[in-house]
């Protein structure tokens, strides 16, 4: 009996123990799991930014010694990823920095704009025309006419308000040649003046009794030659187009070239459209009725149309002095200045 009693003292002895060890662990790490909540506070009461700055502008006649800053604990959490927003992409920054603002000197990395449109195309620089030299508003100019063994007279009047044109040329037989070739051969040519010379817009052409016309669209760059019988003919032209009488007052405004220059243009002669390049062969002297003259001399390239050659008076407005031109049965004209008014 007293054995019983004995192995039961010790047995809850042994129980006694046991739940005491147990119970006692069980406080000793409590306070371990519950230590992580008591670092949280520390992302708030970090080093105020605040403090030196305000030491720097404002100083205190008594400045404090600076405080020894406090050693970071382990166990913090680094607070850049908690405090710091996230960075805008650099798409979407790009667009708010202007070309033009401080924020590009100091902050390279917002300067390289790939969303920024490439300026405009620079535009090719058109040399501006020639000024063009000035005439009188009206010009009588007459010749004298040689053509073959006839001979007459042609009166040319140049007359301009400054925008638009009007030649008129009238060619009559003189002397005996009048008792064989009777009528009056009568050309017109109407249009504008623009900054690069004259343009043509109608021509008449009256030759006895035949008579023809021809409108210039300079638009559509089409010639339509309306004969005294038959149906229209249409040429179409691009750039510079002249008819026979405009073409000598385009040599008057636009002279002189440059020597050894080649001028080219398409010429109406009254029945078709040719193309016609002319050179300059410099400066001649010319024996006239006026007097001897300074001219500038023009030829006409050897072409299927004959021979063609111009001397411009240098100091009579660039006015044709004299012309030579052959047929294509080979006859030549010869035209030599008798008078210019004024």
């Amino acid at each position: 009996m007293g054995r019983r009693v004995r192995l039961w003292w010790w047995a809850l002895a042994i129980s006694l123990l046991l739940h005491g060890g147990l119970l006692g662990g069980l406080e000793w790490r409590l306070p371990h799991e519950s230590a992580p909540p008591e670092l949280a506070p520390i992302d708030v009461e970090l080093v105020p930014a605040t403090a030196p700055v305000a030491a720097a502008v404002s100083p205190s006649p008594h400045p404090r010694p600076a405080q020894k800053p406090a050693a970071p604990r382990p166990a913090a959490p680094p607070p850049l990823p908690v405090a710091s927003p996230p960075e805008p992409p650099a798409e979407a920054a790009a667009p708010e920095a202007p070309a033009t603002s401080v924020v590009a000197d100091t902050a390279p990395a917002f300067t390289a704009q790939p969303t920024v449109p490439a300026p405009p195309p620079v535009e090719p620089v058109v040399a501006p025309p020639v000024p063009l030299n000035p005439l009188p508003p009206r010009i009588d100019l007459r010749f004298e006419v040689r053509y073959g063994l006839a001979s007459g007279e042609q009166t040319l009047v140049w007359v301009n308000d400054g925008a638009h044109y009007t030649l008129t040329s009238v060619v009559g037989a003189t002397g005996l040649t009048g008792l064989f070739y009777r009528g009056r051969f009568v050309q017109t040519s109407r249009g504008r003046i623009t900054p690069h010379g004259l343009q043509p817009r109608e021509f008449w052409d009256q030759r006895g009794d035949k008579y023809s016309s021809a409108r210039f669209d300079s638009t559509q760059g089409q010639l339509t030659l309306m004969p005294e019988k038959g149906e229209p003919r249409h040429f179409a032209y691009q750039g510079e187009v002249q008819d026979v009488l405009s073409l000598f007052f385009q040599f008057a405004l636009t002279a002189p070239p440059p020597d050894g220059q080649r001028l080219t243009y398409q010429v109406f002669n009254g029945k078709k459209l040719r193309d016609y390049t002319y050179e300059v062969r410099g400066e001649d002297w010319l024996d006239t009725a006026l007097g001897t003259l300074r001219t500038l001399h023009i030829a006409r390239v050897a072409d299927d149309d004959g021979r063609f050659e111009a001397w411009l008076a240098i100091d009579r407005h660039y006015l044709p002095v004299r012309v030579l031109r052959s047929d294509d049965a080979g006859r030549e004209m010869e035209l030599r200045v008798r008078s210019i008014a004024p």
